[in-house]
């Protein structure tokens, strides 16, 4: 995992979102209070701000459901 790809999730896409940012990676985004508007908006930013196309049979909250599953959904995205 980039540091650099943590702070983008962080600053850029966990702020517009407007969900606190979780120290502990495991931490579910539900209990975060994003809900199913939220998600799809998430999805975008990712895609937005990573320049990567996330295809269907990929989304599925359980695949984005903690900041940990993110991280490592674009570290192999990425790469």
């Amino acid at each position: 995992m980039s540091k650099s790809m943590e702070l983008i999730l962080r600053n850029e896409i966990f702020a517009e979102l407007d969900i606190e940012y979780p120290e502990d990676h495991d931490t579910r985004l539900l209990d975060q209070g994003i809900d199913s508007a939220g998600f799809i908006k998430l999805i975008v930013l990712m895609e937005s701000k990573f320049n990567i196309s996330i295809p269907d049979e990929d989304l599925l909250f359980e695949n984005f459901s903690t900041a940990g599953l993110i991280l490592n959904y674009l570290t192999e995205k990425t790469l």
